[in-house]
């Protein structure tokens, strides 16, 4: 992008810090608070998000009625799923999922929604806690954490040290390079700090966060590490009751060991030992913001740049010698507008936003045979993502919402240029490539009562330009392309309700139905009609909670997931006999808590009927497990 885009990026003033964020029409966005966390107790962010309706995890994928494009947003940064992971029930204040398309706010990566987490600040004097958990399959976890806020200071310090036992088993798999033994476990190091400021309007704050991990994979000593590092500063000024300026900027670098055998022979990949895998990410990320209230309208001015490096390399442990490697850089510029605001007594919000991705460097090398390198980059792509919302009040119990919108996804640096031609196949670049492109089409209806309430909300989406890798050259060698081969379609409703029997009982459910179909794919036309894997048509939730208002609470809750399919056939039984095509199943989770204002301890049943049931690639999931958690406060 030339000098002049960016100074006019600059002056336009930028992306919300999340704090400040423009809040959608109510009935489109599912929040949950941090008292429902500290409630509900959950092992981890996600399993609390599985409970959600429309919302799908598969091995830490999530996706949203059929969509994987789903944007995590963390304290205003562009995040991934392996940060919401990291962070720890007690560090969030907030979680707001918007369902549908979200690129009018959050760009590429959120086709279809976003998860927007706030994390909590400092309150009051002094506060230290400790947090002693286990489970029964011999995994552990210790975390210390304090605060305190005093004048206009405030800090935060959190530490964990966690060990996962067992966590997956693949007893069934085709693959030989999947484990296929119980013996796995896991190890973790988190250090999270934060160092906030605020008077006179002003407020700074200074988060350095560093996660250490690492995984031994069972036969015959294999074993992935990795690590992550983030620094992000961020700043506010409240001018006056109705204007607020805010920047922030940030650095996340992700580095990691691969996959290698760390005994002798090779891996269960049939790697030699002395062969090992490196990779790298590194992400810079600067917004800011101009936020203001006129005529009973709040409007929201934004820009946001991100720049993102990543790279891998082979290399021979004995030698050092790299045998191939590969790198990129790319730039996203956006700029965008939110406004939400009433006419009459209907509750508007429109957003627009403007994207431009610029592949500013690639390349790759490999020592051979056969050798070869090449380099590229300069392509530009853009999109442009509207998104208007209507909400209707039609009595004071009953409203109504539509919302239509767009959604974008654009093409990874190794489909424009990764160019390589070998004795018996390869793969050309394509560097015209489209980014893909969604619209979605909701519609709802909400009944609130004193004890609860409920709705229903029907979606549609059309999914065109998707990418795939098309067959253009048979022979030898065969030659690959990555496409723009066609279109997905999405539909289905989704239903939910709460109820509040007294002050002690209350209960939820939500069911959604999502079916997708291929409706045109060049690359493969054999799929075409089929549904898109890890997208049950079918889920469900339902729960039950009980709260003394003093000490004791308590739930239970039910997930039902239907079948999946895990490839693009559509394959049931494969030829070998393997089956391909996910069973539907049902777990029954469980957990009672005691607390008092010193102490808290917690006992949880997860999989209560030690169902073995199968996500994702293979993965067989964790069996029956008790977890008991202790917390001291000081």
């Amino acid at each position: 992008m030339a000098r002049s885009s960016w100074a006019w990026l600059l002056a336009g003033a930028c992306v919300c810090v999340d704090a400040q964020a423009q809040t959608p029409p109510e009935s489109e966005l599912a929040v949950i608070s941090a008292e429902e966390i500290a409630r509900d107790k959950p092992a981890s962010l996600v399993e609390l998000l599985r409970a959600r309706v429309g919302l799908d995890e598969n091995n830490s994928v999530i996706s949203m009625r059929g969509v994987k494009g789903i944007a995590i947003v963390v304290d205003g940064f562009a995040s991934s799923s392996s940060e919401l992971q990291a962070l720890k029930p007690e560090q969030v204040e907030r979680i707001e999922i918007l369902r549908g398309a979200a690129s009018a706010r959050y760009g590429a990566q959120a086709m279809g929604g976003a998860i927007v987490v706030t994390t909590r600040n400092a309150r009051g004097d002094w506060r230290v806690d400790a947090v002693q958990g286990l489970d029964s399959r011999l995994g552990r976890y210790t975390r210390l954490s304090g605060s305190r806020e005093l004048d206009a200071w405030s800090w935060t310090l959190l530490a964990e040290d966690r060990i996962t036992e067992g966590f997956r088993t693949v007893p069934d798999s085709p693959f030989p390079y999947q484990i296929t033994v119980e013996d796995e476990h896991s190890d973790s190091k988190l250090v999270d700090a934060r160092l906030g400021w605020r008077a006179n309007g002003l407020s700074a704050a200074l988060n350095l966060k560093r996660n250490d991990a690492g995984s031994w994979l069972g036969r015959p000593n294999w074993h992935f590490d990795w690590r992550t590092d983030n620094a992000r500063a961020q700043f506010a000024w409240q001018i006056d009751a109705d204007t607020s300026l805010d920047a922030a900027a940030g650095e996340e670098r992700y580095d990691n060991a691969g996959v290698r055998d760390r005994g002798t022979g090779t891996d269960a990949a049939g790697l030699a030992r002395e062969l090992w895998l490196t990779d790298h990410t590194r992400q810079r990320e600067l917004s800011l913001g101009a936020h203001w209230r006129m005529h009973g309208w709040r409007t929201t001015l934004g820009t946001q740049l991100i720049d993102l490096e990543e790279g891998y390399a082979v290399a021979d442990d004995a030698t050092r010698v790299i045998n191939s490697a590969s790198q990129s850089t790319v730039r996203s510029r956006a700029v965008f507008i939110n406004a939400e605001g009433s006419i009459g007594s209907t509750q508007v919000e429109f957003g627009l936003r403007r994207d431009w991705q610029r592949y500013a460097a690639f390349s790759v090398y490999e020592l051979g045979p056969p050798a070869y390198a090449l380099a590229g980059g300069g392509a530009l792509k853009s999109a442009t993502s509207p998104k208007l919302a209507l909400s209707w009040p039609m009595t004071r119990e009953d409203r109504l919402r539509a919302s239509l919108g767009t959604g974008f996804a654009p093409p990874q640096a190794s489909q424009l240029y990764d160019h390589y031609i070998g004795s018996g196949s390869g793969t050309r670049a394509n560097p015209d490539l489209k980014p893909e492109r969604s619209v979605t089409l909701d519609a709802g209806y909400r009944h609130t009562m004193p004890t609860g309430d409920w709705g229903l909300t029907v979606f549609a989406t059309r999914w065109t330009d998707k990418i795939a890798t098309r067959i253009i050259e048979t022979g030898m060698p065969v030659v690959q392309q990555p496409q723009n081969v066609g279109r997905v379609d999405a539909h289905g409703l989704e239903a939910q309700w709460t109820h509040r029997y007294d002050a002690h009982w209350s209960a939820s459910a939500n069911y959604t139905y999502t079916r997708t179909r291929v409706v045109e794919n060049l690359a493969d036309p054999a799929i075409v009609g089929n549904e898109l894997p890890d997208t049950p048509r079918h889920k469900a939730n339902a729960s039950l909670a009980y709260d003394d208002g003093a000490h004791w609470t308590a739930r239970a809750r039910l997930r039902i997931v239907g079948a999946t399919y895990i490839d693009d056939a559509n394959t049931v039984v494969d030829a070998r006999g393997y089956r391909w095509k996910n069973a539907g199943y049902a777990v029954l989770d469980t957990s009672a808590t005691w607390r008092s204002p010193r102490w808290e301890l917690t006992l949880a049943l997860d999989n209560a009927f030690d169902r073995d049931y199968v996500s994702g690639f293979f993965w067989h999931q964790e069996p029956r497990t008790v977890r008991a958690e202790l917390s001291l406060h000081f």
